[in-house]
């Protein structure tokens, strides 16, 4: 891998990971597209430690406040990380077999697609409805969405934002809720894989990974505060109509 295709996969992470359009399957796509057919799990491991540090650095107030007065949201991100790890086990092997066969990944970001739609239908049909605060079965709920989205083509921010609001949390709350949820499932699969960093460094590909880190954390940063302009301007479905022109594409052509 060069340094320039480096950067370029640190930039499709940093957008893709926090909009929805599911980051792992624009990764598969891209580095097919660049003929990397071998997995780069210690570069996409620097790569999500970059949009991890976006995160830290967006919510940092909200990340305060986690610790030291908010302990029931606390709570519920401890809640909704128990079936995302359950999940993340039961689904490691078939997800691995997964990356190898993109006609998968066109129709798991076709479903994507067809979520975002719905949520943007529902969002207008009850508009002038307020959404209640986060509880813990819509905790499980959400939870249960994240674990799901271990699934090349499966957007995490889609499914955890879609799953929050579809059962009645604020479109803001679900935005919020979904990554300060994102930090622990980070995190966590980051460590559990940290050790392919030594092979990954033993290469000599350093400097790759370093940029590709930096390049994820800053497009990341700029990609929430997208996000959130989207989600108050209720056009979610954009990003629907995005997934299934791409879904079409991987399915027909590659």
């Amino acid at each position: 891998m060069t340094l320039p295709q480096s950067v370029i996969l640190g930039v499709v992470q940093g957008i893709t990971e926090f909009f929805p359009i599911s980051s792992s399957a624009h990764l598969v796509i891209a580095q097919n597209l660049f003929g990397i057919k071998e997995p780069q799990l210690a570069f996409d491991i620097f790569l999500h430690i970059g949009t991890l540090i976006s995160i830290l650095i967006y919510f940092r107030k909200d990340i305060a406040d986690l610790i030291t007065r908010q302990w029931r949201l606390s709570a519920c991100i401890a809640v909704a990380t128990i079936p995302t790890a359950m999940i993340g086990f039961m689904l490691k092997d078939a997800v691995e077999e997964i990356f190898a066969r993109l006609h998968v990944v066109g129709y798991s970001l076709l479903a994507t697609g067809f979520l975002l739609l719905a949520t943007s239908v529902y969002i207008k049909i009850n508009k002038s409805k307020e959404g209640n605060k986060v509880g813990f079965l819509n905790s499980i709920v959400i939870g249960i969405a994240q674990g799901m989205a271990v699934i090349p083509g499966i957007s995490r921010s889609g499914a955890t934002i879609c799953s929050g609001v579809l059962s009645g949390i604020s479109k803001e709350s679900a935005f919020r809720f979904s990554f300060l949820l994102a930090i622990p499932a980070i995190l966590g699969a980051s460590l559990l894989k940290f050790h392919k960093i030594e092979a990954g460094f033993a290469s000599g590909d350093y400097l790759n990974f370093i940029c590709g880190g930096i390049a994820a954390m800053v497009t990341g940063l700029i990609s929430i505060s997208l996000l959130l302009k989207v989600i108050r301007q209720d056009k979610l479905y954009l990003f629907g109509i995005y997934c299934i022109v791409v879904s079409a594409l991987v399915i027909i052509l590659l």
